[in-house]
């Protein structure tokens, strides 16, 4: 069985164990990722690694949506 290349979104900070969910689809993370942080429960802030492992996005609280990679070293 050949496994998709796959997206993971997970805890930005190390020492909070949120977990890992994975998806073949980045947009899928997003969605369900903005659902989690717009919860009155949530705790901690999220991020998105591409199949590489390297961060696409990270949610901001404050303006409630995803931030770019690019646009956060910016």
């Amino acid at each position: 069985m050949n496994m998709p290349d796959l997206y993971s979104m997970r805890s930005e900070d190390e020492n909070l164990d949120l977990g890992i969910v994975f998806a073949s689809s980045e947009d899928t993370l997003r969605l369900f990722g903005s659902c989690y942080m717009q919860d009155s429960q949530t705790i901690g802030t999220l991020k998105i690694l591409n199949p590489k492992g390297v961060k696409t996005a990270s949610f901001d609280i404050w303006q409630n949506k995803w931030v770019e990679a690019a646009d956060e070293d910016a």
